[in-house]
């Protein structure tokens, strides 16, 4: 069977690659200069010239021994190098809270008050609900776990990942939620699933990206597909500006937003459900500075959604990574989220390098001043899978006519994990 594939970043990829592996013919077409998608590292060289670099994307993965994405990376040859445990805080109010290491530090901890660690500490004995239907983020945690832990925790947590409060969205969102729960509760859904660990390929993220690309034997650059054509004997034809090709199959490994309009003409209601699903899209300030103790040697810090609107927090990517900075510097990528989502108290100032600063300040005074600054604007770089996401992505995948896919993490789950997770059983 012959494939081609839209999109080159690494939902295309991962998907040429695991087709390849079958023994089918596959070649991806990537509309940009470069395949990868989000998931790239970018160069950026220090204030002498030094080496150094920033993500385009995602900072580092979650793995757990034995995984799909330990399986992946082992079969990629792609080495995996870990921080270790760093500390994290949470700002709420006027103060870095630190985020115990071990989830029995919550019992001590002042990120909650002690009627919601009373009812958080009964979790494991709530009842399993069915899976339909579909339940929200927020109402997902505080069935669980409790409303106080919905209220005092959840947002600054989701806020950090998915860039988007967490009463817009469906437990979905995050797809391990009903995984655990499947195990009778979330506490022993953690506990069988194993702990997983945070890594960052050799070279960072982009590695993935790159290497999959090498596994592949035919990627496209500088190819966007402009139309679909259905041909007899269930055929199909995709053509771009100076290119024309046949092929028995074609998955749109395209942002749900891009592989809408492509389907309008073919399966009217899968482009439908797809133009309805929403993205986020956020801003990102990375900077360089001399190292300040102890933050320096920790993850970084996200804030509780009203001590920052829409300031969400900074990461210490010098510390996840040790060769994205020149030696001697600590390199921060500080994020900035949608002035429409989190209620911006002045929408209309500009999120430029002093404001960001001078958030940065009020959690960290004695930070020095940047020695460097790179800002990165992130337009629908989210997924952001609202309360009804399952019944829309239910639609858009079943009103596909036979011969077309649509692959995406809008449907498997935000992460570069959730992406390696669903391809795997897809596959």
């Amino acid at each position: 069977m012959a494939t081609i594939i839209l999109g080159g970043g690494v939902s295309g990829l991962l998907t040429a690659w695991h087709l390849h592996r079958r023994g089918e013919a596959v070649e991806v077409w990537e509309a940009e200069a470069e395949p990868g998608g989000w998931v790239q590292t970018l160069p950026w060289n220090g204030p002498g010239g030094e080496p150094g670099r920033v993500e385009k994307g995602p900072q580092g993965i979650l793995v757990r021994a034995g995984s799909p994405a330990d399986r992946l990376f082992k079969a990629l040859d792609l080495p995996l190098n870990s921080p270790g445990k760093g500390a994290r805080w949470v700002g709420k109010g006027d103060q870095l809270i630190p985020v115990p290491a071990h989830p029995m530090g919550l019992a001590t901890s002042p990120l909650m008050s002690l009627r919601t660690k009373l009812r958080m500490a009964l979790e494991p004995f709530q009842p399993v609900r069915p899976a339909e239907p579909e339940e929200g983020l927020f109402e997902f945690i505080a069935r669980r776990a409790g409303r106080g832990m919905a209220e005092e925790l959840l947002a600054p947590m989701v806020a950090g990942i998915l860039a988007a409060p967490p009463h817009l969205l469906s437990v979905d969102a995050i797809p391990l939620l009903r995984k655990w729960e499947s195990h009778g509760s979330l506490f022993n859904g953690v506990r069988k699933s194993g702990i997983s660990h945070l890594m960052v390929p050799e070279g960072g993220m982009g590695a993935l990206s790159s290497r999959l690309a090498e596994r592949v034997p035919l990627v496209r650059t500088g190819l966007r597909a402009t139309a679909l054509e259905h041909l007899p004997g269930n055929r199909w034809a995709v053509s771009a500006p100076g290119h024309r090709a046949e092929a028995d199959r074609v998955i749109l490994a395209l942002p749900a937003f891009e592989a809408a309009p492509l389907l309008a003409p073919l399966a009217p209601a899968a482009s439908e459900a797809l133009a309805s699903i929403p993205y986020t899209s956020v801003k990102l300030w990375h900077s360089r500075h001399t190292p300040l103790m102890p933050f320096a040697d920790g993850f970084g810090f996200l804030i509780d959604p009203p001590s920052g609107r829409p300031y969400l927090g900074t990461l210490v990517p010098s510390w996840i990574d040790r060769g994205c900075a020149p030696e001697g510097l600590m390199q921060l990528r500080s994020f900035i989220g949608d002035s429409t989502l989190w209620e911006d108290p002045r929408p209309e100032e500009p999120k430029d390098w002093a404001w960001t600063e001078a958030r940065l300040k009020r959690w960290l005074p004695a930070l020095a001043p940047a020695l460097q600054t790179r800002e990165e604007v992130s337009p629908n770089a989210i997924p952001r899978a609202e309360k009804g996401h399952r019944a829309r992505v239910r639609t858009a995948v079943e009103a596909l006519p036979k011969g077309l896919d649509w692959i995406s993490n809008a449907r498997f789950g935000p992460g570069v994990r959730d992406v390696i997770e669903g391809l795997e059983d897809w596959a």
